[in-house]
């Protein structure tokens, strides 16, 4: 069974080395061409936008499916005759649910 949770930290650690990697190069850059405004002005935006995107790493926007599809592997492990699991998804107290269904076939 695959780590995922591993694997996404490893996405996760690859990308912030590869965001830290090109800050460093475009901070030095703009030691090179101190005298260019123009230029210095352009990379200081590529530079707040790398933050950015740092931030969106780091962070992991994303919804937990990971938790999700390892709680499913972990049932499925206890009993494998199971055909489906309900997962009721809530971001506020109360009953207003809405309802959504996948049938999931092997081999589409």
């Amino acid at each position: 069974m695959k780590d995922y949770n591993a694997l996404s930290n490893k996405f996760v650690q690859n990308g912030l080395v590869i965001i830290q990697r090109l800050s460093t190069e475009i901070s030095r850059f703009k030691i090179d061409r101190i005298t260019d405004n123009f230029l210095q002005n352009f990379l200081g935006y590529v530079l707040s936008e790398l933050d950015k995107v740092k931030i969106a790493i780091e962070n992991n926007p994303r919804f937990i499916w990971v938790q999700i599809q390892e709680e499913i592997d972990r049932l499925y492990a206890l009993d494998k005759s199971i055909t489906g699991i309900t997962v009721q998804l809530d971001w506020k107290q109360g009953g207003n649910r809405a309802f959504y269904k996948l049938e999931i076939h092997k081999g589409k």
